[in-house]
């Protein structure tokens, strides 16, 4: 009797090692930055020849590495930070710089942060879950290409605003192992960013909303 004792406690021992919830998560995948952006066509201090209307200009898409930190804070909510290497995006003209392409191009980095709530117990294999956080992006080595000066009459510099927003997320975890899984996820972000391109005393302004869907797919270690 005594035996069968020990044996009962040792297999609830290794089932409650088997079912532990690792309070963190690293992880480090692929995203892809789809950008929907829209802008009003450009202003400017200048002669309006100089600015044919319409005159505007839309951001391309950007694929990049990924790292993310998860940390428990109960069975259902967690605290998830990501980030990644900036990636970089063309800005392509529109109206009458359609004809001149790739008018700049602009790195960005974007960390942002989500409280998320996950669906079903954490021993479950595949758990759903939604999040809801902040972004900030921070643009920098933003410079007009050879056409862009072309475009605009001569050497521009290009300077954007950090942005500031709300961003959310839904998302599937998916362990197939003890301390191993795979994540996948789909996050949107209010990102937008005043916009003034300096050509000599000539100054060109517009407002850029981003309006980015990004796409992502990680592989997580727990501990």
């Amino acid at each position: 009797m005594k035996k069968i004792q020990i044996a009962i406690a040792v297999a609830l021992g290794l089932a409650s090692v088997s079912a532990m919830a690792y309070d963190n998560t690293v992880r480090a995948g692929i995203i892809n930055v789809q950008v929907h952006s829209e802008s009003p066509d450009f202003t400017s201090n200048g002669p309006a020849f100089l600015t044919p209307q319409p005159a505007g200009l839309t951001i391309g898409n950007a694929t990049t590495v990924v790292v993310g930190y998860t940390r428990r804070l109960t069975d259902h909510f967690d605290f998830d930070f990501l980030a990644g290497i900036p990636p970089e995006h063309d800005v392509v003209g529109r109206g009458t710089l359609a004809p001149y392409g790739t008018i700049a191009k602009v790195k960005q980095r974007a960390p942002t942060f989500f409280i998320n709530y996950n669906f079903g117990a954490p021993t479950d294999a595949l758990r759903p879950y939604v999040g809801l956080g902040f972004n900030y992006t921070q643009f920098f080595d933003a410079t007009s290409t050879s056409a862009g000066n072309i475009a605009t009459g001569g050497p521009t510099k290009i300077d954007l605003k950090d942005s500031f927003g709300f961003a959310g997320q839904v998302g599937l975890s998916y362990k197939f192992s003890d301390r191993w899984s795979v994540n996948a996820s789909i996050a949107a972000a209010d990102v937008k960013t005043d916009m003034k391109a300096t050509t000599g005393s000539i100054e060109r302004k517009t407002t850029i909303n981003f309006r980015p869907v990004v796409y992502g797919l990680c592989l997580g270690y727990s501990f």
